[in-house]
């Protein structure tokens, strides 16, 4: 594998509209490892579209997906956890 400028870089991605996507997706094309936070599937899914549409493989590419409910302690814990490990997080 090609070394990349931000190889070794850790990234929570926590963002939901067109701009934090886009930014968490250029990111990982420079190497970033990108951990997507979702909702579950059944509060509803945060870009208001399917997983399988093209505009949502293209904003989230290069990206690991996690699906956490935040507005448990259990998902809240989760989360610290992925933050402790990380060097950026988007919101």
């Amino acid at each position: 594998m090609d070394f990349l400028p931000l190889s070794g870089i850790v990234v929570i991605d926590l963002t939901w509209h067109r701009a934090g996507p886009v930014t968490s997706r250029l990111l990982g094309n420079w190497g970033a490892e990108i951990i997507k936070i979702e909702a579950p599937t059944d509060q509803g899914d945060s870009m208001g579209g399917s997983h399988e549409g093209f505009d949502y493989q293209n904003l989230h590419r290069n990206k690991k997906s996690l699906s956490v409910n935040l507005k448990t302690e259990q998902g809240q814990q989760i989360l610290q956890r992925l933050v402790r490990k990380a060097d950026v997080v988007l919101e």
